[in-house]
């Protein structure tokens, strides 16, 4: 044991070092009595270890196998199986930790296997260009320094955004990086008139090729993150623009429903109703943001029907009633001219939201899911929305009244999926009616 800690010790500190780092990083707020089998368990797995563990069980198994089935063979194919053999086995042993190590992180599998491999790197490039223990880890402190220096403007970056840095390109370089550095390893075995530790020309031409394709790499997952970060602030600037378009049409929204004696509330909660249903239905997260928005203007058509049909405080004539159909037209007609994914969703919800599932619905009377699912969503919510407030021509249902009136309209006013989906989301929508009242 003492010859071992003495060959191997600046890599026993390297796994100690990452285990100890991974230790404090996975414990987020858990119990302290986990950090010690948390540590002693990242410590065995850490890159080094399972290094010195393989190296010591593949050189068992040459020994007692191997060196038999080669026996009589040819010395060259004898020392390119021999290094195939090891190059395949260290590669194989840390699929398990590598896994192991995503559970313990929490994280997408390509970035805790970005990680985890980059200290097998370290290890692999200190092997190569080492000639003593010490200088491995005075090699292994200097490429650490150089890795701070060229990604120092970007490690914050790298631990505050890990989930939008795209890591399969960087894991697919470093793949190739670890079988260079591997191969260039056996090198000393291959060719036994190459010493590890002679300071001659091939050895400086070995290292300078381990050097030279670590910068690459170094370099590559640099530009990585920049342009990680170039997407980042687009996604920002679109999200602030995406927020300015989402305010200006909620007061033009509020305006229409103003209009029509309603309140702004019922907008915001036609609005978060659409999205809680949405997500239930199975829908992208993208959509679900755009139908948050779109829904806003399911009546912008009112804008257009006149005040007094609007405001009237008892029934309508069949005529009135005519003119009032027509405001899912004049929706339609308003947002005709305007482009993008948003405001086609809107022009849709508006055009068919007095659509029904079983065709009797207007102004065409088109039936089941040749209605946009977006206006099967808020056909619902809007009917819900408006049993349950109250109106100058009457009064607010109970929840649970309009709950059961909605499902009984289940596959013929309202499509069966999205009625599911409504009751499934019921609680939800309860939480949103209380914090959006009247």
């Amino acid at each position: 044991m003492i010859e071992i800690i003495v060959y191997y010790w600046p890599r026993l500190l390297v796994g100690a070092w990452f285990a100890l780092t991974y230790t404090f990083l996975t414990l987020r707020g858990e119990s302290k009595k986990w950090f010690l089998p948390r540590f002693l368990v990242l410590f065995a797995i850490s890159g080094t270890i399972v290094a010195i563990a393989t190296e010591r069980i593949s050189d068992i198994i040459h020994a007692v196998y191997i060196n038999d089935l080669l026996k009589g063979a040819d010395p060259q194919v004898e020392i390119g199986i021999n290094a195939l053999f090891k190059i395949s086995t260290d590669a194989i042993a840390y699929i398990i930790p590598i896994y192991i190590f995503t559970l313990m992180l929490k994280e997408h599998w390509t970035v805790a296997a970005t990680v985890y491999l980059m200290y097998v790197i370290l290890d692999r490039l200190c092997l190569v260009m080492a000639v003593s223990a010490i200088s491995y880890f005075l090699i292994f402190i200097c490429i650490i320094m150089v890795i701070a220096v060229f990604l120092r403007t970007n490690l914050m970056y790298v631990v505050e955004h890990s989930r939008s840095i795209e890591w399969r390109p960087v894991l697919h370089y470093q793949v190739g990086l670890f079988f260079l550095l591997e191969a260039l390893f056996e090198v000393y075995f291959i060719f036994p008139g190459i010493v590890n530790g002679d300071f001659d020309l091939k050895n400086i031409w070995m290292d300078a090729m381990a050097v030279v394709s670590f910068f690459f790499f170094v370099g590559v997952t640099s530009m990585n993150i920049k342009t990680a970060k170039v997407q980042a602030e687009k996604l920002e600037y679109m999200q602030e623009l995406q927020d300015g378009q989402r305010d200006i049409i909620q007061k033009f929204a509020e305006f229409s429903e103003a209009k029509s004696g309603e309140t702004g509330q019922h907008i915001r909660r036609v609005s978060e109703y659409s999205a809680v249903l949405a997500k239930e239905c199975g829908l992208s997260d993208d959509e679900v943001e755009r139908i948050r928005i779109a829904s806003m203007m399911h009546d912008f058509g009112k804008l257009l029907i006149p005040r007094e049909i609007l405001e009237k405080p008892g029934a309508l004539t069949s005529e009135e009633r005519k003119i009032m159909c027509q405001h899912t037209v004049y929706g339609k007609e308003i947002l005709a001219n305007s482009k993008g994914e948003v405001i086609s969703m809107a022009r849709d919800i508006a055009y068919e939201h007095h659509e029904r599932w079983d065709g009797k619905g207007y102004p065409r009377g088109i039936d089941g899911n040749n209605i946009s699912i977006a206006a099967q969503i808020v056909s619902v919510v809007d009917v819900y929305d408006a049993l349950t407030s109250k109106r100058a021509y009457k009064e607010a249902w109970e929840r649970n009244v309009a709950k059961k009136e909605i499902i009984s309209q289940r596959g013929t006013q309202f499509s069966p999926r999205v009625v599911d989906a409504f009751v499934k989301s019921f609680d939800k929508i309860n939480k949103i009616q209380d914090m959006y009242v009247d």
